[in-house]
């Protein structure tokens, strides 16, 4: 922005006349006139020329045949009443930009560099647990969390009958008992009422077991069936509060990328998705199902946060963990509008997972 005396020099476009002439006009000393030159010299892009009401007080100026006052040849109208004021004035000339978030045209149609943009605010981080990282009960309730890991038990007790319904279904083991191991690992940072909590440690690293065994070279045998089940029924008793005999020696604490791959997660994921397609796609399949539907974004929300931990080594990517915030913040939209039956908001959350999936796998498809 130029200072006002900057655009007097600017009209009159003779620099050096216009200093003689404020010694002349003002009765400037030589201090002041460097003043008023470096003033007037150090602005940059010209703006318009502000209005002035008053006339000048000098009188020592004579009227030229046009009628205009000139001192020597040059119109007297184009000085500022008071040069060394005008220059020290740092104000916004009318015209520019009008607050903080750009530039705008000025009265003349110049272009003024836009100002400094206020920058947005970074979205609030999920309150801390007493242990580090996420309050994981914000992204899922401890009651869901109980409800999603019967679900899982459900579903591998019917896959484990025999070893006929094992060999059927021996590719989804791997992703039932992945997310069964999150969820216990999730269980044991939760701040919620989970009875097996103490325990959790050991749930997920049974679970795990029957992950590294089913999807062995040798998955498919007899035997590898039977261990995978034995890890199971010790995770059952473990569900009904029971102590089973000869547990693993496990440490309490791990983290994330020491016992699940993120691969496993992104299959349930896809499997949440296609499920949320199939059984929330109107009003009323929403509203019949609501209570399902909040269980399974609560998933959806948990894991997404968990992608961004540093051992999974995506964090350092900003537009992966730009889809992973939003995979998060679009489920816990869809967790609320739920049992409000507002399904316009829900299915334009699913919408936005579904993109941020789309867009995530264009790049990093893991599996």
């Amino acid at each position: 922005m130029m200072g006002p005396f900057g655009r007097a020099i600017s009209k009159c476009g003779v620099a050096l006349s216009l200093a003689a002439m404020l010694v002349a006009v003002s009765g400037c000393g030589g201090g002041d006139k460097k003043k008023a030159e470096t003033a007037g010299t150090s602005e940059k892009s010209p703006t318009s020329k502000p209005q002035r009401d008053s006339k000048p007080e000098t009188s020592s100026a004579a009227d030229d045949t046009d009628g205009r006052r000139k001192v020597g040849g040059i119109p007297f109208d184009v000085y500022f009443d008071n040069p060394l004021g005008e220059a020290s004035d740092q104000r916004l000339v009318a015209g520019g930009p009008s607050g903080p978030t750009g530039g705008g045209m000025t009265g003349g149609g110049t272009t003024t560099p836009p100002a400094t943009a206020i920058a947005e605010p970074e979205p609030a981080p999920a309150v801390a647990a007493s242990g580090g990282g996420p309050k994981w009960s914000e992204l899922i309730s401890a009651q869901e969390l109980l409800d999603e890991v019967q679900s899982i038990r459900n579903d591998l007790n019917s896959r484990l009958a025999n070893f006929g319904a094992y060999k059927r279904a021996m590719l989804e083991v791997p992703v039932f008992g992945s997310t069964l191991a999150f969820l216990a690992d999730i269980a044991r940072r939760h701040d919620g009422d989970i009875k097996w909590k103490d325990k959790a440690h050991f749930i997920r690293a049974l679970a795990i077991s029957m992950v590294d065994v089913a999807s062995s070279s040798t998955g498919g045998v007899k035997k590898s069936y039977d261990e995978v089940n034995e890890a199971f029924l010790k995770i059952s008793e473990i569900l009904n509060n029971n102590e089973p005999a000869e547990l693993p020696e496990v440490d309490v604490e791990a983290d994330f990328v020491d016992f699940v791959e993120m691969g496993y997660l992104m299959k349930r994921l896809e499997r949440g998705e296609n499920w949320l397609k199939n059984n929330t796609g109107s009003e009323d399949s929403l509203a019949e199902k609501a209570a399902l539907a909040q269980r399974e974004v609560s998933v959806f929300a948990t894991i997404s946060e968990s992608f961004k931990s540093e051992g999974f080594g995506y964090g350092e990517y900003e537009d992966f963990v730009k889809w992973a915030n939003g995979m998060r913040d679009a489920a816990k939209v869809m967790h609320k509008a739920a049992p409000a039956k507002a399904f316009t908001e829900f299915d334009e959350a699913r919408s936005k997972i579904s993109q941020s999936c789309t867009a995530c796998h264009s790049v990093y498809r893991n599996g």
